[in-house]
């Protein structure tokens, strides 16, 4: 069958004719009868005729110069048919819509398989991608939203500047290995918590001080907190958390929309969780650090233990937690402690451990 019922329009006027389109063997030819009622033939070549793609069951072809003439037909035998009379000659592509003409079980099939793909995107792309784009990220960018974060999450607290004050002046008696400027903030909370946001923030809750009873527990949280800024895994964690918007921000170079994202979302920001690798990775910065500095590493064998006792240890959950296991971390800090050499007085460290503990504990 070579002759299939279309509507032909010949470029020139918007009236559209019935026609009869017949398929010869190097060229097609279109029948219709003009507005007069005389009865026209119209020759296209095959090298000039373009497949319009579209998105439903209408074929169109297209052929000429501008303006161009076109034939629409809806017969659904056509595709068969120009296949077996020009087999050399692919007038289409397999469409999106095609899908749809799928059974049942295929469709279930293709649709599961886009789930997949999506599924392991979602899990393994994303964290990989976000990882890239958090080590390419400009640091001025990076402690630019930083101090955004910080600001609007601050607001929540209330700080204690008198130790604040003291905590930095302890701070800047430890070479933490980093080119972020490293600021510490107190907060009179009862936890036994501290973070740090991008860019060189630290938050330390008061109610970890208390329970310190060393110098080296304090040089430990904040050794373990650096590192989590110098290694970027608290920007790491904002791209992992809001991924979609980000990306989409770094994609139109949009860095006052990356802002208003941090801005809105600093508080529960403040609160995510690292993985496994990178807490194990942030302890074993933190005790380069203090072994570099020639602090004692028992520590972060001390603060491990406080952490444990304040908040226990997740046990059962192991495979689960998005933590490593406390006591894991506090076993392999006893191992780094046992080889330890090198550790030296610092009597500007003890004389500002001190004044913070004798601030704490009057």
């Amino acid at each position: 069958m070579y002759n299939f019922s279309v509507r032909y329009h010949d470029g020139r006027l918007s009236i559209a004719h019935d026609a009869t389109l017949t398929l010869m063997p190097d060229h097609w030819l279109i029948h219709y009868r003009d507005p007069s009622g005389e009865l026209t033939s119209v020759r296209w070549t095959l090298p000039g005729i373009v497949t319009d793609e579209n998105f439903s069951h209408l074929f169109i072809f297209r052929f000429g110069e501008f303006p161009q003439q076109t034939i629409e037909c809806k017969d659904g035998n056509l595709p068969e048919s120009l296949k077996k009379r020009y087999p050399e000659r692919p007038f289409f592509k397999r469409r999106v819509t095609d899908i749809f003409k799928l059974n049942n079980t295929a469709i279930a099939g293709v649709a599961f398989t886009v789930l997949m793909l999506i599924g392991l995107g979602y899990w393994f792309g994303l964290p990989w991608l976000a990882g890239a784009v958090a080590a390419r990220f400009p640091t001025s960018a990076e402690i630019k939203m930083g101090d955004t974060m910080y600001e609007n999450m601050i607001r929540a607290y209330e700080v204690d500047d008198q130790l604040t004050a003291k905590l930095n002046d302890f701070a800047k008696a430890i070479d933490f290995k980093t080119n972020y400027p490293i600021r510490v903030t107190v907060v009179t909370e009862s936890d036994a918590n501290a973070f740090a946001l991008p860019g060189g923030n630290i938050v330390v809750f008061e109610g970890i001080l208390r329970k310190m009873k060393t110098k080296e527990e304090l040089a430990a949280l904040l050794a373990h907190e650096v590192s989590h800024v110098h290694y970027r895994h608290s920007l790491r964690n904002i791209f992992r958390s809001l991924g979609g918007y980000l990306f989409l921000s770094l994609l139109l170079n949009d860095i006052n929309g990356i802002v208003t994202i941090l801005a809105d979302n600093s508080n529960a920001l403040a609160n995510l969780t690292y993985s496994r690798e990178l807490e194990t990775e942030a302890d074993s910065k933190g005790m380069d650090v203090l072994q570099s500095n020639g602090i004692r590493l028992q520590g972060f064998v001390d603060l491990f233990a406080l952490l444990q006792s304040e908040h226990g240890d997740v046990g059962s959950l192991k495979l689960l937690s998005t933590h490593p296991l406390t006591g894991e971390r506090l076993r392999a800090a006893e191992m780094m402690v046992r080889g330890q050499k090198g550790v030296v007085a610092n009597r500007e460290l003890e004389k500002y451990w001190q004044v913070i503990a004798a601030a704490e504990h009057k």
